[in-house]
């Protein structure tokens, strides 16, 4: 049976969130599923056009803040054309609206909820890129709403589901459990990466003898790349070795090129800019750091684990679930530039570290968080939760 499967979320900027629904929607068996994608709301990103360039639907049924009565209206309109049988919602207020429209209208209803609509105000927070989805009593009743209009939630980790449930007095046996998941495409044996490695690092201008420091995300407040590059530059002293490349932007641009001029650092770090080749980049790279105040649930670490990097991280939230100290990675305080620094020259100057925690991060990433096993986990909720006729 062909069953038509419609994705719908705030928007489609880039996140780990919405990078997720993109590979899932993308990934479908199509003999299966016939996916669509909904937003309430436009974002600039590369994400939209990668998706109609595999042939998938991207509808926008604007819907403003707060209640909107119109909004619903459209999405009314919207479900009846589009018929689906599975509605996926990301995140609450897309349930509201088009999950609680969909069930009315006989459609199984499921719910993600992303690493940071599932933090709650339970424990002091050193940094909050937003406020929290749970903090009112409203939204606590919001969410229980939501409770009562999906089938099911996805969370990407039963930590970060029980959390929820336990602050939202929500049964937890409508919680199911699917990480994120990662392309995990990287040649495995040694002389295979080696030789791949090689390849980007000539394209990047760096020889042999380099260590490559990775980054990828938005240039933000949250991910504190002032102490990134402020533990960079003091470890550079010590090794000249050493150099960044970041690939992402966002609006601190121009403000870290400044401050890496300051440092005397700016030859030694290369702004890429928004990168389609990820993956591929992070196999050149050394180490993989992460230097963020406020990391709900790292995507990007998970990427830097599927190219085999060697990690350095801050033990902020969910890090160190992803990234235990001393096996895939090592962690630092977060704003701690001495430490970071420390830790990134005991990396550079231990190849056979750096071997080993990278090994250990590719095999987790093959077991844990492969991006066909996050299909296949979707695809068996789509089938539990499609109801055997809908009344469109």
């Amino acid at each position: 049976m062909n069953r038509t499967v419609l994705l719908v979320a705030d928007n489609l900027g880039l996140s780990g969130k919405t990078k997720a629904l993109a590979d899932l929607a993308r990934g479908l068996d199509r003999a299966r599923y016939r996916p669509e994608v909904c937003i309430l709301e436009n974002e600039t990103s590369p994400l939209p056009a990668l998706l109609r360039g595999e042939g998938i639907k991207v509808h926008h049924v604007e819907c403003r803040k707060g209640f909107d009565i119109d909004g619903l209206s459209r999405f009314v309109r919207m479900l009846r054309t589009v018929k689906p049988d599975i509605v996926h919602c990301y995140n609450p207020r897309p349930i509201l609206y088009a999950g609680a429209i969909a069930r009315c209208l006989g459609a199984g209803v499921l719910g993600s909820l992303s690493a940071f609509a599932c933090q709650v105000p339970d424990r002091q927070y050193a940094f909050l890129p937003k406020e929290l989805h749970t903090k009112s009593l409203k939204n606590v009743a919001r969410n229980q709403v939501c409770a009562q209009v999906v089938g099911a939630f996805a969370v990407v980790s039963p930590a970060l589901g029980q959390r929820f449930c336990r602050y939202n007095r929500i049964s937890s046996r409508k919680v199911r459990v699917v990480p994120y998941g990662v392309r995990v495409q990287q040649p495995r044996s040694s002389a295979a990466r080696t030789e791949l490695a090689t390849h980007v690092r000539q394209e990047l201008g760096f020889g042999p003898d380099t260590v490559i420091i990775g980054s990828v995300g938005r240039l933000v407040e949250q991910k504190d790349y002032p102490t990134q590059f402020r533990g960079f530059a003091l470890a550079a002293r010590t090794d000249p070795r050493l150099r960044m490349v970041l690939a992402g932007d966002g609006p601190l641009r121009a403000e870290l090129e400044q401050l890496a001029a300051e440092l005397g650092i700016a030859t030694r770090v290369a702004f890429l800019g928004y990168r389609a080749d990820v993956p591929r980049l992070l196999v050149a790279c050394d180490i993989f750091v992460m230097t963020s105040k406020f990391e709900p649930f790292g995507v990007s670490l998970l990427e830097a684990k599927a190219a085999g990097c060697s990690i350095l991280a801050t033990s902020v939230n969910e890090i160190s679930e992803i990234v235990p100290h001393g096996r895939a990675g090592l962690l630092f305080s977060s704003g701690d530039s001495s430490e970071m620094a420390a830790r990134l020259l005991q990396l550079a100057g231990n190849p056979a570290l750096r071997e080993r925690l990278g090994q250990q991060a590719l095999d987790e990433a093959s077991e844990k968080h492969s991006l066909p096993a996050m299909i296949t986990a979707y695809q068996a909720l789509y089938d539990e939760l499609a109801p055997v006729t809908t009344r469109f």
